[in-house]
C-alpha cells in the first residue's frame, strides 16, 4: 500500500513524491516521539510543538505537524490511510496521541492529494502505518535530562498482540510521557531581557538590545502626569526619584534604568501525555474481515502569561498615598500612574487539558476472484479542550478596589462602598498598588477570579472504497479505485466569562486611563484583564465521491520499460462553504531500469474549519507601537470567525527523477521540483502569523490599501496621522486572502552497503541518507495589487537538510544525524522592515544515537542512549518586535540544549 493512492498494486511506484520513514530509524536519534523526529526532516517547517512559544499567551498542548510551512491545518494526518479526527478545537491533530509503539513506519506525501483523500491535503499527507498484526509483548522505558540538569523527561509504554477466538486478533497499547518546561530565565540567551527597539525604517532600524526596560512603567508605579511626574513608588509605597536608562530608537524602551521588564515567561511549556489503544479484528472467511478499534489520548500543559501594564488614575485622597504625596496632589487632585504589578500577574498558570477519543469499526474484503478489494468503515471522533486561567482579574472589581479612601473612623474602604452604588460591588476590598508587594491577600482575593472555557469538537465519518484491476490493455492491467465519504463536524464552546458582556462600572470614579488595560477607548470594555472567549457553536457536513485510475500506456518497449498514467477526480459538497472539484493527473515514465521520471499536476482544496468559520469574539489586549501616529499604547484586540469564508484552492505541480543505478548497488537518488499556488487563502486580517506588528507595518507600507488595514480600527480617517488616530481595536478576523505560493526543490539520496564491499574483512554495515529542501519562494500576496512578501530568506531559511550516517555491527548500532537550517535575513513578514543586524547565521545541530540488542532469560532487549544537540548549539531566539521587552519566541533549534536520553526497549 503506497500513500498517495487508493490503488493497491504490487510494485506500483507513485508519481507523487513519498518519503518513507521507518520507526526504527526515527527513534534511533530522537526517542522522545515520532513527531519530534519527523520535525527534523526538512519537509516539515513551523510545526507547533511545546517549543513553539510566542509570548506565553497561547496554549500549545501537543505536536501538530506542518508540511512546507503551510500550516498544520493544510497537512492531512492519516492512520492506515484513514483520516484521523481532529483532536483540537481548531481542526488539527495532535500526533503525540497516536499509538506510537504499534507504528511500523510513517509515509509523507509532499504534494497535493485532495483528489485522493479530500480536504486539507494541500501541503501534503502524513500517514502513520500501524502494525495491525503484531503478536507478542513489547515496551519501552526511558528518561532524559538536559546538560544543565533541568527539563527532565520520561516515557513508559507497552504493547501486546495475540490471536483470539480462532480467526481473531487483538491489540492493545498504553503509553505515558512527560516533558518538564523551561523558563526564559533558565538560559543565558533569554535571561538578559532581550528585545528590539526602533521602528524598522532606514533611519531607525530595528536594533537588538539586552537589558531592556520600559521607559515609563515600573513595578511599584511610575507617575506619568501631575506635579510629581517622573517619580516612582518603591518598597512599602514611598516616593523616590526614577533613574532613566539609556535612550533607544523606541521612545517607550530604554536600556537599563529603573523601568520594568516582562518576566516569568516560559520558553518550553511542560506537557504530559497518556495514550491508550485497543483493536480487535476477525477474519469472517477467506475474503472478508471485520475490525473495531478505540484510540484515546489525554494531554495537559500549563503556561505562564506575563503581567500586563496597568495604567490608572489615582486621586489625591487615596488612603494608601503617603501624607507627603497627598499634600502635594491635594484632596481634589489626581495623577496618572503606570505599573507592571508582579502580584497582579496570572498566578503563573493557565492550565489546559485536552482529551480525545476515536472509535471506529469496519469491514473489508475481496470479490470477483480477488480482483477487487473493498473497504467500508465508520469512525466517531471527539476532542475536548478545557482551559482555566488561574487568578484572572475581574475588571470591575479591580477598578473599584483601586479607589481607596478613609472613612471618618479612619478605616480604609473602597470609595464606591461609601456611595449609593455599594450594592453593585459587594465585599469590595481596597487595593494598595503603591510600591512592590503591598497588595493584601483579601484585596487580591477580591479581584481574582478563575475563568475557563471548554471546546468540544466532534466528527462522524463514513467511508467506502472499492479498488482493483478492471481489465487488461496492451500494457497491462488497468486499475480503478472509487471512494464515497460522508463527514459531519460539530464544534461547541462554553465559557464562564463571556467577553461580550461589558464590565459593571456604574458609580465608580474613573480609575482607568485611555491607555488602560482593556480600554481601546476611554472606557474599559473587557470584563477581565486577561483574554477570555465567548460561547460558540458551528456545524457542517460534507459529501464526497472520487474516482481514480491507473492506466499502463507502455510496457517493455525500447526506451520505455514502463509508462503509466495515474488520474483521479473528486467532487465535494460542503453544507456551509459550498461545492468544489479536485483532480490530479500524473505520469510515471521509466525509460530504463535504472531511471524513472515522475510528474503530477493536481487541483486541491482546503475547506475552512469550524473554528475559522464560527469563532465567537475572543477579547484580549496587546501593546503596540503604531507607525502611523508614532504612539505606543495598549489596545483591545478581538479575534472572530467568518461564516462567509470559501474553500482555499491550490494548484500543485511536482516533477522529478529517481535514479537507482544497477552498477552502484544500494544507492538511490531522487530530485523533485514542486510549485504550490494557493488562492483564497484562509488567514486573518492580521496575517498568517497573526501579528499586530505585521499588520500595522503592511497597512502603513501600502498607504492604507492593504487588506491588513481591516485589522486596524481607528477613530479617524487613515489620512490623519495625529496621536488622536491611535487604533482603538486590533481586529483579527478570518478572511480569504488573495494568494500564496511556495516553490522549491527536494533532494533525497541514500546509500547502504557492507564495509566488506570496500575492503574485504571490514566488519559492519553503513547506512547513509540525506534529505535536502531548497525553497526560495514562500510568498504571500495579501490582496490584488499588493506587493508580495517572501518569507523565504526573510524570517525563514531557504535551505534545510537532514543527513544521517549509521553503522551497524551485529547487535550494535550507532547513528549520527546532522540537521541544518541555513542563514537568512531577520524578518517579520511585513513590508519594508529594516534590521540593523540583518542576517541570522545558520543553525547546525548534531544528534547521536547508540543501541545494543541482547537477550536475558529468552527476552529480547535493546539498551539505547541518545545525545541530542551534541555540541550544545544555542537556538535562534527572536525577541518579538513589540513594545514588550523580555518576550521572546524560539525560532530555529532546541531550547533545551544538549540533551541526554537513556532507556531500554524489550520484547518477547
Amino acid at each position: 500500500t503506497v500513500t498517495g493512492s487508493r490503488i493497491i498494486r504490487d510494485g506500483y511506484a507513485a508519481p507523487t513524491p513519498v518519503t518513507v520513514a521507518p520507526v526504527a530509524d526515527l527513534q534511533q536519534t530522537t526517542p522522545s516521539s515520532l513527531s519530534d523526529a519527523l520535525n527534523k526532516l526538512p519537509e516539515f517547517s513551523g510545526s507547533i510543538t511545546q517549543n513553539s512559544n510566542s509570548n506565553s499567551t497561547t496554549g500549545v498542548n501537543g505536536n501538530f505537524l506542518n508540511l512546507r510551512g503551510l500550516g498544520p491545518s493544510r497537512t492531512l494526518v492519516l492512520m492506515n490511510g484513514r483520516r484521523v479526527p481532529p483532536t483540537s478545537y481548531n481542526g488539527t491533530v495532535d500526533t503525540n496521541t497516536l499509538p506510537q509503539l504499534l507504528m511500523q513506519r510513517v509515509e509523507v506525501v509532499t504534494g497535493g492529494a485532495s483528489a485522493i483523500y479530500g480536504s486539507d491535503a494541500v501541503g501534503g499527507v502524513v500517514n502513520f502505518i500501524l502494525d495491525t498484526k503484531f503478536t507478542g509483548f513489547k515496551g519501552v522505558a526511558q528518561s532524559g535530562v538536559s546538560t544543565y540538569g533541568d527539563a527532565p523527561s520520561s516515557r513508559v509504554g507497552f504493547a501486546a498482540g495475540a490471536p483470539a477466538f480462532g480467526a481473531g486478533h487483538v491489540l492493545f497499547s498504553y503509553e505515558h510521557s512527560s516533558q518538564a518546561g523551561l523558563n526564559q530565565a533558565d538560559r543565558s540567551y533569554t535571561a538578559s531581557d532581550p528585545g528590539y527597539t526602533g521602528t524598522g525604517t532606514a533611519s531607525n532600524p530595528y536594533t537588538l538590545n539586552n537589558n531592556l526596560r520600559l521607559a515609563a512603567t515600573t513595578y511599584g508605579g511610575y507617575i506619568t502626569s501631575g506635579p510629581l511626574k517622573g517619580q516612582q513608588f518603591v518598597g512599602g509605597g514611598t516616593l523616590a526619584p526614577f533613574t532613566p536608562g539609556v535612550a533607544t530608537g523606541s521612545s517607550n524602551l530604554q536600556i537599563g534604568g529603573d523601568g520594568a521588564s516582562y518576566y516569568g515567561m516560559q520558553m518550553l511549556k511542560p506537557v504530559q501525555t497518556d495514550q491508550l489503544f485497543g483493536r480487535f479484528d476477525y477474519d469472517l472467511d477467506h475474503s472478508m474481515s471485520a475490525y473495531v478499534q478505540v484510540s484515546a489520548g489525554w494531554s495537559q500543559t500549563s503556561f505562564t502569561s506575563s503581567s500586563n501594564v496597568v495604567n490608572t488614575t489615582v486621586y489625591g485622597n487615596n488612603a494608601y498615598l503617603p501624607a507627603s504625596v497627598q499634600a502635594i496632589v491635594g484632596p481634589n487632585g489626581s495623577f496618572s500612574m503606570s505599573s507592571l504589578l508582579q502580584n497582579l500577574a496570572l498566578d503563573g498558570q493557565v492550565k489546559q487539558n485536552t482529551q480525545d477519543i476515536t472509535a471506529s469499526a469496519g469491514l473489508q474484503g475481496k470479490f470477483l476472484k480477488d480482483a477487487f478489494s473493498w473497504d467500508i468503515y465508520y469512525a466517531h471522533g471527539e476532542g475536548l479542550t478545557h482551559s482555566v486561567s488561574v487568578d484572572n482579574i475581574n475588571t470591575s472589581h479591580l477598578y473599584a478596589a483601586l479607589d481607596a479612601v478613609k472613612t471618618p473612623s479612619g478605616s480604609i474602604v473602597c470609595n464606591v462602598s461609601t456611595t449609593a452604588y455599594a450594592s453593585l460591588y459587594p465585599g469590595c476590598v481596597p487595593l494598595n498598588i503603591f510600591g512592590v508587594g503591598n497588595e493584601s491577600p483579601a484585596a487580591l482575593s477580591y479581584i481574582f477570579q478563575n475563568t475557563s472555557w471548554q471546546a468540544r469538537n466532534q466528527m462522524d465519518d463514513v467511508s467506502a472504497t472499492i479498488s482493483g484491476s478492471a481489465f487488461d490493455n496492451w500494457a497491462g492491467p488497468v486499475s480503478l479505485a472509487s471512494n464515497v465519504e460522508w463527514r459531519s463536524l460539530r464544534l461547541d464552546e462554553t465559557t464562564n466569562a463571556n467577553p461580550t458582556i461589558p464590565p459593571t462600572l456604574t458609580g465608580l470614579r474613573t480609575t482607568w486611563t485611555s491607555t488602560g488595560i482593556g480600554s481601546g477607548s476611554s472606557t474599559p470594555t473587557n470584563p477581565f484583564l486577561y483574554g477570555t472567549v465567548a460561547p460558540q457553536h458551528g456545524e457542517e457536513s460534507v459529501w464526497e465521491v472520487s474516482l481514480e485510475t491507473l492506466v499502463p500506456l507502455l510496457k517493455d518497449r525500447p526506451f520505455a520499460r514502463s509508462l503509466d498514467l495515474d488520474a483521479a477526480v473528486r467532487y465535494t459538497d460542503y453544507s456551509v462553504t459550498g461545492s468544489a472539484q479536485t483532480w490530479k493527473v500524473g505520469l510515471n515514465y521509466q525509460p530504463v531500469s535504472d531511471l524513472r521520471f515522475r510528474a503530477t499536476q493536481s487541483h486541491d482544496i482546503r475547506a475552512p474549519n469550524l473554528y475559522e468559520l464560527f469563532q465567537s469574539p475572543t477579547f484580549g489586549t496587546t501593546t503596540i507601537t503604531d507607525p502611523h501616529t508614532g504612539q505606543t499604547g495598549t489596545v483591545m484586540s478581538e479575534a472572530v470567525g467568518n461564516p462567509n469564508l470559501k474553500p482555499e484552492v491550490a494548484d500543485t505541480l511536482t516533477a522529478g527523477v529517481i535514479y537507482s543505478p544497477s552498477w552502484f548497488s544500494g544507492f538511490r537518488l531522487s530530485l523533485d521540483y514542486y510549485d504550490i499556488n494557493i488562492t483564497n487563502v484562509v488567514s486573518t486580517t492580521t496575517g498568517l502569523g497573526g501579528s499586530p506588528t505585521t499588520a500595522l507595518a503592511n497597512c502603513e507600507g501600502s498607504g492604507g490599501t492593504s487588506s491588513q488595514c481591516l485589522a486596524i480600527v481607528r477613530p479617524l480617517p487613515f489620512s490623519n496621522t495625529s496621536p488622536a488616530n491611535f487604533p482603538t481595536l486590533i481586529l483579527t478576523e478570518s478572511i480569504n486572502l488573495s494568494k500564496q505560493y511556495n516553490r522549491g526543490v527536494d533532494l533525497e539520496a541514500s546509500y547502504r552497503f557492507d564495509l566488506a564491499q570496500v575492503r574485504q574483512g571490514l566488519p559492519g554495515r553503513i547506512d547513509t541518507r540525506m534529505i535536502v529542501n531548497y525553497a526560495p519562494d514562500q510568498v504571500i500576496i495579501t490582496n490584488p495589487g499588493a506587493i508580495p512578501t517572501n518569507a523565504a530568506g526573510n524570517g525563514v531559511a531557504t535551505t534545510r537538510f537532514t543527513a544521517t550516517f549509521g553503522y551497524e555491527l551485529g547487535s550494535f548500532k550507532a547513528s549520527w544525524q546532522t540537521t541544518y537550517s541555513g542563514p537568512h535575513h531577520r524578518g517579520t513578514g511585513a513590508l519594508g522592515q529594516i534590521f540593523a543586524d540583518d542576517v541570522l547565521p545558520a543553525v547546525v545541530t548534531h544528534d547521536l544515537g547508540l543501541s545494543y540488542r541482547f537477550k536475558t532469560d529468552g527476552h529480547n532487549l535493546q539498551a539505547f542512549m541518545s545525545v541530542n544537540n551534541v555540541f550544545n548549539q544555542a537556538p535562534q531566539i527572536s525577541p518579538l518586535v513589540t513594545a514588550q521587552p523580555g518576550q521572546t519566541s524560539p525560532a530555529v533549534g532546541d531550547t533545551k540544549g544538549r540533551y541526554f536520553t537513556a532507556g531500554v526497549r524489550f520484547s518477547f
